[in-house]
């Protein structure tokens, strides 16, 4: 099975009145999608911040993903977002689990 190197960048939901908590990861096939990802989400938020919404969480990173996992990141506009708080290795800031933090 072929790996392959991609960028991870963490998510978290911020909700008025219950705070914040991590939202999964979204995964691209290099800086300048991840770029385009953000910038295109920001686009589409209004002036006032929302009583929910989704944010950027740490620094993006480097990660490696499976052949499956790369086939639909490339049919993809620019990236997918994945709904899971088990987040690729690699990522040094945002959410992490106990496990990351421990290491």
């Amino acid at each position: 099975m072929a790996k392959h190197q991609v960028i991870c960048q963490k998510w978290e939901e911020s909700e008025r009145g219950w705070g914040v908590r991590p939202d999964g990861y979204s995964l691209h096939l290099n800086d300048i999608d991840a770029k385009r990802y953000l910038d295109a989400y920001w686009a589409d938020m209004p002036d006032k911040a929302p009583v929910e919404y989704e944010r950027p969480a740490g620094s993006s990173y480097k990660c490696i993903i499976d052949d499956e996992t790369y086939q639909r990141l490339s049919a993809s506009n620019g990236g997918i977002r994945i709904y899971s708080n088990v987040y690729p290795e690699g990522g040094i800031d945002g959410w992490m689990s106990m496990a990351e933090v421990g290491n």
